[in-house]
């Protein structure tokens, strides 16, 4: 690792990340991005300092699943500070369902005071539910930075309300602010799906946390195009490219051994689905084009498998079964991530769903597989950043997410191959750049340049 970044004394710096939810919550993604970093940064001359969530508990919309390995990467003098969410826990939740029971009296004080909490969240929260974190968070946050000499603020979002808790702490405390957009705000599909008066408030939001902060992160190129176009006042360097990856160290034992191949043509996607109206990530067109695969050629049903590792919600489960792909589609749920690496290198077709209209995000997923090497990746999505880069690098086919004939014949052409002897293989040959220690580097390098008292080479 490069030791540009470290300061001339050797004094280290202390940078305090804002990251609402911390291991162990498996099924939120920027809970790796941000552990990696805290990995790296401290041999770059910055000792993080975590703002988080109290994780001793389930909530109501937070819910504490896996991943505490993570934590085991964090260096022991990193000191994590958690305060509660604002939010119900299960716990509390499971109290007041015990307190409704009790009498026809219960039930109609549980059922207003249920209801005015739903009004509250749908019609006051801004920009999410999880703002209920900011009073919890500023308070505890003010402390940390006075007592812990903190130089610099880092706040990593989603959720965007994590961005008016760092707006708001550089306002109360004077440190400079680094935001990390890890997914858009605005002009995204979730976005324009609200009304008018949200989208309205929400992009005064975003433009007020963009111009008190000092530097903006973007994790695509076409993000930070974005918003140097939606802020051409603002300096067009304040808006700094620090991609997405994965952390190379990972797949060292993986590349080191041998991975058996499956007895069956396999498309594995690893990665978590949903079947959100405003905001869907839906395998349904790849069903049907199986469907009308096997229509075909019904012998390919005892020759190929569909799985999905990680979050595969019922609704897909029963629409596969409806339409006779319950012996073809798998869903195996979280898994450890050792073993989804090795899903990953077994797999013979690697399966990515973007969001529908995001056009400037990279599912993280596409740089593990572009890591693993060897197979193709089939991306469903509108054209977009991701897609750029998979063409761009050659590491497999882009289709519209409800062209069923363009991904039916992706499919058989990469099956053809497979069965020929002769698979499509793609190269690793560029991942280096999207290492976690290199973006790490990144990262620090920006810090660095919002603490202008810093000496650096």
């Amino acid at each position: 690792m490069s030791n540009a970044f470290l300061p001339k004394e050797n004094k280290i710096k202390k940078v305090l990340m804002l990251v609402r939810a911390f291991p162990p919550f498996l099924p939120v993604g920027h809970s790796i991005r941000a552990v990696k970093f805290i990995k790296y940064l401290p041999a770059l001359g910055w000792l993080p300092v975590v703002l988080t969530i109290d994780d001793q508990k389930d909530y109501e919309n937070t819910r504490k699943m896996g991943s505490e390995t993570l934590l085991s990467e964090i260096e022991p003098r990193v000191k994590i500070y958690r305060t509660t969410a604002g939010e119900p826990s299960l716990k509390f939740l499971e109290k007041e369902m015990e307190f409704s029971q009790r009498n026809s009296l219960t039930r109609v004080i549980v059922k207003l005071l249920g209801g005015v909490r739903r009004w509250v969240i749908r019609n006051v929260y801004m920009p999410d539910r999880l703002v209920a974190w900011l009073p919890f968070a500023l308070r505890c946050g003010q402390l940390v930075v006075k007592n812990e000499g903190i130089d610099v603020i880092f706040a990593t979002c989603p959720p965007h309300s994590v961005v008016l808790i760092g707006a708001c702490l550089k306002r109360l405390t004077g440190k400079p602010l680094v935001l990390d957009f890890r997914d858009d705000w605005i002009d995204t599909p979730w976005h324009h799906s609200k009304p008018a008066i949200r989208r309205w408030i929400e992009r005064r939001l975003e433009c007020w946390a963009v111009k008190t902060a000092d530097k903006v992160i973007l994790v695509t190129e076409w993000s930070q195009r974005s918003f140097q176009n939606r802020y051409p006042k603002q300096r067009a360097d304040k808006f700094v490219f620090i991609s997405n990856g994965c952390d190379l160290d990972d797949f060292t034992e993986l590349n080191s051994t041998m991975v058996g191949h499956n007895p069956k043509f396999t498309i594995l996607h690893a990665g978590s689905l949903n079947d959100s109206k405003s905001w869907g990530r839906s395998p349904i067109g790849l069903f049907q084009a199986i469907q009308h695969i096997l229509q075909k050629q019904p012998e390919l049903a005892e020759k190929l498998t569909l799985i999905f590792a990680g979050d595969f919600p019922e609704g897909h489960r029963k629409l596969a079964e409806e339409m006779g792909l319950s012996d073809v589609v798998k869903g195996l749920g979280h898994l450890p991530h050792d073993e989804v690496l090795r899903l990953i290198k077994s797999a013979d077709l690697l399966l990515a769903i973007n969001y529908e209209g995001f056009s400037t995000l990279i599912p993280g997923k596409i740089y593990e597989y572009w890591a693993v090497g060897d197979s193709p990746i089939l991306y469903l999505s509108c054209p977009g950043a991701a897609q750029e880069l998979i063409e761009k690098r050659s590491l497999g086919i882009t289709v519209s997410p409800d062209d069923v004939p363009a991904i039916e014949q992706a499919v058989i052409t990469i099956y053809r191959a497979y069965a020929s002897g002769s698979p499509i293989k793609v190269s690793n040959i560029g991942i280096e750049g999207f290492d976690r220690k290199v973006l790490s580097e990144r990262l620090a390098q920006t810090l660095s340049n919002v603490t202008p008292s810093m000496g650096y080479d």
